[in-house]
């Protein structure tokens, strides 16, 4: 699968010169991960923003964007509010960022909408001028990532810098190439070390350098390898992009480039480098053969969302704080000592508290001063409940979410109708559809393969996660998981041994999902994971765990 890379955007970045000072005439959603907006400037431009997991990615079409589902979520809202009717300002693309800033000026001032490519990390995120969200596509709370927020009214956070990588602009080539292993893969390498390297940019430099993309470090002259990498970067300051597309036999479209991709037998140049993803999505999208079963579950799993988000609203309104609890005990105590000093009927009170200061009480004027008193204990006593049950009843709702957004991973994840139908089957388990009259449970089994002499499953789906976890993992198994978001529970079968740091890699990889090619995976031994309290299949608690950095 192809990814957008920093070239790609920086490429297209460039294109978009000739939309400055356009008009946004016209916003839709296509679906519930993608913006589209119509400009004009002379004549019309369409761009569409998508954060999609599988295919995230910013283009410029040549056909009106169409409308998708018919709801009109808040992000929709405040764009037609901030970004429609407002010119395009400028297009800024952060240094070796996988990202785009959209600068926006109309008739609520300025704002920007922020483009974030990552993969399954792609995020939409309007920000005002403040430089505060707005809203975003995705919203990312504390519960998923503690370190970046992304919710309205919170300061919009770039993404971390990548320390540990240095520009592939100012390198030491000879250095680099000595300090690894002559037998690991260049392509490699190139990812891991440098910024702005993508595999599809690490195994062209390694084919121009080497005439192979796959070869190993040691194949490698480092003059070469530098001189054909500072070809592929040349574009950025001298603007001389050549987007290609590579084709298979049959004249199917395998990747794009903004540059000639010479590490596939066959490519061709193209117009734009809009047209070159255009023509490889428009292949690749299409072939989905479930997508009208896809769309009915992921129907049913946003419903739900929508409910639970609706209640876990409601509840965690009707939480009262410690300081309106005791004031409520106070009152019927001070009412108790001082009922005499309340005249008959009254509908408030003026009474010294426990430090002597006036408090003024609202009273029950047809009650008498101990009636008053009691009720207040009676509503103390009602609100201390509700401090005691509301949050496990907050809990179970936060993990029912949890519980939605992991099927929705599932269902986007899912390859077969087989797995497709297994999310509706955990949808109609937990009661949130009804089962067809004579629907069978469908039979899938996780994901099973050898790596390095190590035998590692992969779960696929929550109820596959469930059997990896508890049912094929011994306790000193490797477990591992993508960090602070739902996806794969993987098991590297140990049988008692060391398990190499090559494995746990390629596990790690497996965890994250064919959407993405970096990120954080946590690892601990299966003995240090239990199921949730109350939790759906799939779901788990974990402690003494270690994180991995997986780079792309």
């Amino acid at each position: 699968m192809m990814h957008v890379d920093f070239l790609t955007l920086a490429c297209l970045r460039d294109e978009m010169d000739r939309l400055l000072g356009a008009r946004v005439q016209h916003i839709v959603l296509p679906d519930d991960l993608s913006l589209g907006l119509e400009l004009y400037a002379g004549q019309r431009y369409y761009l569409l923003l998508s954060a999609h997991p599988r295919f995230a990615r910013i283009s410029l079409l040549s056909e009106r964007i169409r409308r998708g589902r018919d709801v009109e979520p808040p992000i929709l809202l405040l764009l037609r509010k901030w970004v429609r009717s407002a010119r395009l300002l400028d297009v800024v693309q952060p240094l070796w960022e996988r990202m785009l800033i959209f600068h926006f000026e109309g008739p609520e001032g300025r704002c920007q909408l922020v483009a974030e490519i990552m993969d399954r990390y792609s995020n939409l995120v309007l920000v005002g001028s403040d430089g505060r969200v707005l809203d975003a596509v995705k919203r990312i709370g504390p519960e998923l990532n503690r370190l970046r927020v992304t919710l309205p009214g919170q300061p919009y956070q770039m993404p971390p810098p990548q320390s540990d990588r240095q520009p592939p602009v100012a390198v030491d080539w000879g250095w680099l190439l000595r300090s690894v292993p002559a037998e690991q893969p260049l392509h490699a390498v190139l990812t891991r070390q440098l910024l702005g390297v993508s595999p599809t940019v690490a195994r062209e430099i390694a084919a121009r350098a080497t005439g192979d993309p796959l070869a190993p470090v040691g194949a490698a002259d480092p003059i070469s390898v530098g001189r054909c990498a500072m070809e592929l970067f040349a574009p950025l300051t001298d603007g001389s992009w050549q987007p290609h597309v590579a084709l298979d036999e049959r004249g199917n479209v395998l990747a794009w480039a903004p540059y000639p991709l010479r590490q596939y037998p066959h490519s061709e140049p193209v117009g734009t480098i809009s047209e070159a993803m255009d023509r490889f999505f428009a292949c690749h999208i299409s072939r989905d053969a479930y997508a009208t079963a896809r769309r009915e579950v992921q129907a049913a799993i946003e419903a739900a969302k929508r409910y639970v988000k609706q209640t876990l609203d409601n509840v965690r309104a009707q939480l009262p704080n410690e300081q309106e609890v005791n004031l409520l005990r106070e009152n019927g105590e001070l009412l108790l000592a001082y009922q005499h000093s309340v005249e008959k009927g009254a509908e408030q009170v003026l009474l010294p508290d426990y430090n002597s200061t006036p408090r003024r009480i609202k009273l029950e004027p047809t009650l008498t001063p101990i009636e008053n008193a009691q009720l207040y204990f009676h509503r103390y006593r009602k609100a201390l409940r509700a401090m005691q049950e509301l949050p496990v009843r907050i809990a179970k709702l936060e993990a029912e979410m949890a519980f939605l957004e992991q099927l929705a991973v599932d269902l986007e994840t899912a390859e077969t109708r087989s797995e497709i139908d297994m999310v509706r089957e955990e949808l109609a388990e937990a009661g949130w559809i009804s089962r067809p009259r004579h629907a069978s449970t469908p039979k899938s089994g996780p994901k099973r393969l050898v790596i390095d002499g190590f035998t590692i499953y992969v779960g696929r789906n929550a109820r596959q996660n469930e059997e990896v976890t508890f049912k094929l993992a011994a306790p000193d198994d490797l477990w591992l998981h993508v960090r602070g978001q739902p996806g794969a529970h993987v098991i590297i079968k140990s049988g008692g041994h060391n398990v190499p740091k090559q494995v746990i890699e390629k596990a790690a990889r497996l965890a994250l999902g064919n959407a993405a090619t970096s990120g954080q995976v946590d690892i601990t031994q299966r003995r240090f994971v239990r199921r949730m309290p109350g939790g759906h299949p799939g779901m788990v608690v974990y402690h003494n765990e270690q994180t991995l950095r997986v780079r792309e």
